[in-house]
């Protein structure tokens, strides 16, 4: 297998853990819009039960239920009462929550009212002396939107998400790849194998040997080779230029470092005068 097709696996694989933070980042996010929603509408509920306490007798008498219904013949629309003097946990609230009054029986019902507003449940208050099964109906609304929600809502958990998928996601890209792997150099070539040689002591396996330049760049254009097999034109045209004498030159430079490495695991082998070949041994 190439070194960079794993590489390239243990990239992808790597990117499953900034993206399972940014799942889970959203997620966080959403539940924490759903929880401010609801404590938005618990908080018009324990008003509107505060209000209704406060204001039963006042809605139940029959001047309030009278008025109610010459409105709602007018006007088609519910009684809106503000809820700026009004205690809320959330202070925010007193300036977009309110409260409506409306004038229900069998005939009628409770207009609806357009727009995205967070509601809460409502009170049926039923006169003592209703003889036509009037009841006034009171509900909270908030005219709150998203980013007012949102606002209100605890993020500390998903920034926190979030901040780490980003982090972990320039890591996978910005950390050296020999951390990940192996040198740059060597993620899109196939290294030769070689038998009781470690991959990463190959660059140091002519160190502590005696050679001149020119058998020490010799052995290394082997030792770098495909298989570490090099034939003897391109050793020529490289070492040489392909001078006249170069194949003389080739056979003297190829006994001289066969008898340097004599003492040593590394062996240089003629392959039918056409090529030279490294092999390491122990």
């Amino acid at each position: 297998m190439k070194i960079a097709d794993k590489n390239g696996k243990m990239l992808r694989y790597g990117m499953l853990v900034p993206l399972a933070l940014m799942i889970a980042s959203v997620v966080s996010s959403c539940l924490s819009y759903s929880n401010a929603k609801t404590s938005i509408a618990n908080d018009l509920n324990d008003a509107m039960i505060a209000l209704v306490h406060e204001n039963s007798e006042l809605w139940t008498r029959q001047d309030t239920i009278t008025a109610l219904r010459k409105m709602h013949e007018a006007t088609r629309k519910p009684l809106i009462y503000q809820a700026s003097d009004l205690n809320f946990r959330n202070s925010v609230l007193k300036d977009q929550a309110y409260f409506t009054l409306a004038l229900v029986d069998e005939k009628r019902t409770a207009p609806k009212l357009q727009g995205n507003k967070i509601a809460s449940d409502s009170i049926m208050l039923v006169p003592e002396r209703a003889v036509d099964g009037v009841a006034i109906q009171v509900q909270g609304f908030a005219d709150c939107s998203m980013v007012s929600v949102f606002a209100a809502s605890d993020q500390t958990l998903p920034s926190v998400l979030f901040a780490l998928s980003i982090l972990s996601m320039a890591g996978m890209f910005l950390l050296p790849r020999k951390v990940i792997g192996l040198p740059i150099a060597l993620q899109e070539t196939e290294l030769p194998e070689m038998a009781g040689i470690p991959l990463h002591s190959t660059e140091h396996i002519l160190d502590g040997i005696k050679l001149t330049p020119m058998q020490r760049r010799f052995a290394r254009m082997l030792l770098e080779a495909p298989d570490m097999r090099v034939d003897k034109a391109t050793l020529c045209s490289a070492l040489w230029d392909n001078k006249s004498n170069a194949e003389e030159s080739l056979y003297t430079l190829v006994r001289r470092t066969k008898t340097a490495l004599a003492e040593t695991d590394i062996e240089i082998i003629c392959n039918r005068g056409e090529s030279y070949e490294l092999r390491v041994s122990g």
